[in-house]
């Protein structure tokens, strides 16, 4: 009886982290589909990519955030979602850190309006966290 509440509890716990981080990138690409202009202005910030890639990056890649996040929300593709999910964090980890060390004035773009410059060390510690999250769930996934 004991092993049958543990394990209802893990199925809920991560039922509510897929909810979450799904929803989260689901609201982030939406923001972003908002704006795509301001979203450009933020990735040209990063002086990674030339346009036009930068511009196809700007208006193709919040739209890869929300069917990712509703993959992972609705359990539909979960897998594949997660992937994509946590490749994005680590190459935009690999891009903040980049910026970094170039010493850059970024700004993220990543819930949708300008804030002025990012803070590179607490977006990383957040993409750190989202990371975990969404390497835990995919190993959840298979087991």
């Amino acid at each position: 009886m004991e092993e049958r509440r543990q394990l209802t509890w893990q199925i809920w716990l991560t039922r509510v982290l897929a909810w979450g981080f799904g929803g989260l990138f689901v609201w982030a690409g939406w923001l972003k589909v908002q704006d795509p202009t301001l979203f450009l202005i933020s990735v040209r910030s990063f002086r990674m990519l030339p346009d036009p890639f930068a511009a196809w990056l700007a208006l193709g890649l919040p739209w890869l955030e929300i069917f990712a996040g509703l993959a992972v929300v609705t359990g539909v593709f979960r897998r594949g979602g997660l992937l994509l999910l946590n490749l994005l964090l680590v190459a935009f980890g690999i891009a903040l850190v980049t910026a970094l060390v170039r010493g850059l004035d970024v700004e993220c773009g990543c819930f949708g309006g300008k804030n002025g410059t990012t803070h590179i060390w607490e977006v990383l510690a957040r993409d750190g966290v989202l990371l975990a999250v969404g390497l835990w769930l995919g190993r959840r996934g298979r087991s």
